[in-house]
């Protein structure tokens, strides 16, 4: 959830759906996701661009036993976990004990640094609006690495 948040903040979820990647979402991630602009996460559903995972009763059950063997994380986490392996896709979050567990699982994780690299690399983010959105994100998420970020800035310009 933290990652589309962060999308979401910095008006970058449209950019984000472009990257030549298929996207899926659990529907315990869309509950987590409490910002205003969370329609705007809901038409990327409808539209087929962000596929969105419901669990039936057995799948259900190796989320939770998921959540019981990794107690730092939390349903909607071990929700992307169990997604995430089951797709052997790539798993993104900016959760340092999710970020954790996934690389314990051989599961390949990035975050939201990544995303900005992809968003520069595919070129549907330019070098200055990249240093623009990052700085923004910067002020509104404290979390992020500011060696990294700082890198990164300094490499666009």
């Amino acid at each position: 959830a933290n990652i589309l948040i962060d999308l979401l903040k910095t008006g970058l979820l449209d950019l984000f759906f472009q990257l030549e990647y298929e996207f899926h979402v659990t529907d315990f991630v869309v509950v987590e996701v409490e910002e205003d602009n969370v329609a705007e996460l809901k038409m990327f559903i409808e539209k087929g661009v962000l596929q969105k995972k419901s669990f039936d009763f057995e799948e259900l059950m190796q989320v939770q036993l998921l959540e019981v063997k990794h107690r730092s994380l939390s349903i909607a986490d071990c929700s992307c976990l169990f997604h995430a392996k089951a797709l052997s896709a790539k798993l993104l979050t900016g959760d340092a004990a999710l970020r954790r567990t996934a690389q314990q699982e051989q599961i390949p994780v990035h975050g939201i640094l990544w995303v900005f690299d992809e968003l520069v690399r595919q070129e549907l983010l330019s070098k200055k609006r990249a240093i623009d959105k990052l700085s923004e994100l910067m002020l509104k998420n404290t979390r992020l690495p500011a060696a990294e970020c700082k890198k990164r800035l300094n490499r666009w310009k």
